[in-house]
């Protein structure tokens, strides 16, 4: 029994081999007679690869055409479209990624070219030129002269005023405005 076992195996074994080995001989055939006549599935235009798409997906769900062995490269087809979606994917997450931190970094650099633009508006507000100051300077010392010139002339009217006699004057007015009132 264990001998007719093994013999079924040994029997069945050799039926995949040689189906696996016609398989790649038939998916060589089919690529050569593809690129003979110039077609590549990966360069056909987007609505034939939906179309091939959604058939091998349909014979993949299905089950169907599995005793049709022409029609494996259709495999290799999905696996590698499925690949490509998920290699997208990936890419598009990194990209998604790498803009989020430009976006950080780029709201961060605004933020310091603002401070520093109000600095210098600032800074140019606070500051004078050259010019500017020596007007200040000159307007400053013609003020000052005006000042002392003043100053002098009160001086020389605080020698000129004899403060017993304005002391008396100021008594005086006071007196009468004190004699009219009571009248």
């Amino acid at each position: 029994m264990s001998i007719m076992c093994d013999k079924d195996m040994l029997q069945r074994t050799n039926m995949k081999t040689i189906k696996s080995e016609e398989l790649q001989v038939l998916n060589m055939r089919n690529d050569t007679l593809l690129s003979g006549c110039c077609i590549n599935l990966f360069t056909l235009s987007d609505p034939v690869q939906e179309l091939l798409e959604s058939f091998a997906q349909i014979r993949l769900l299905t089950e169907l055409c599995i005793e049709r062995p022409e029609q494996s490269f259709l495999d290799e087809y999905l696996y590698q479209r499925a690949g490509s979606g998920l290699e997208a994917k990936l890419q598009t997450l990194a990209l998604r990624s790498d803009i989020e931190t430009l976006h950080t970094v780029i709201r961060a650099t605004r933020q310091k070219v603002d401070q520093l633009e109000c600095f210098l508006e600032e800074s140019v507000l606070l500051t004078t030129s050259g010019d500017e100051h020596e007007k200040k300077k000159t307007m400053q010392e013609k003020h000052i002269d005006v000042v002392k010139s003043r100053q002098k002339a009160l001086n020389n009217a605080v020698d000129e005023i004899d403060l017993d006699e304005l002391i008396a004057n100021v008594r005086l007015e006071e007196e009468d405005a004190a004699r009219v009132t009571e009248n």
